[in-house]
C-alpha cells in the first residue's frame, strides 16, 4: 500500500485557493512512498511545503505562501494557507494515516 491512499478523497472546505494544488502535489509524490508513521508524515509534508515555497509551515495565524506553480487564477491564486495546514489539512491525514 502507498502513502497516496490517504489523499484519494479530497477536504470540503480548504483554506486558500492554493490549497487543492498542494494537496495534488503531496499526493502525486506519495504515490511512490510507502505507508510512514504520522509523526513522519507531518515532518514530510512540512519539508515539502519548504521545497516548493521557501517558507516554514507554522501555526503563526494569518500567515501563507503564494506558489507560482499553484496559482491558476482568483484572488487568492497560488496562496497555500499555514494554519488550515497546520488545523485541518495534517490533522485529517493523521488520522487516516491512523486508520489503516
Amino acid at each position: 500500500m502507498k502513502l497516496s491512499v490517504i489523499f484519494e478523497e479530497k477536504p470540503q472546505s480548504w483554506g486558500f485557493r492554493g490549497d487543492p494544488y498542494f494537496w495534488d502535489y503531496l499526493k502525486e509524490h506519495a504515490e511512490n512512498m510507502d505507508i510512514i508513521t504520522p509523526d513522519e508524515l507531518e515532518s514530510w509534508i512540512k519539508d515539502e511545503f519548504f521545497s516548493v515555497s521557501g517558507k516554514a509551515l507554522t501555526d503563526t495565524y494569518g500567515d501563507f505562501a503564494v506558489i507560482q506553480q499553484f496559482a491558476h487564477g482568483g484572488m487568492s491564486s497560488g496562496g497555500v494557507d499555514n494554519l488550515w495546514w497546520i488545523e485541518e489539512g495534517i490533522p485529517l491525514l493523521k488520522n487516516r494515516l491512523n486508520q489503516l
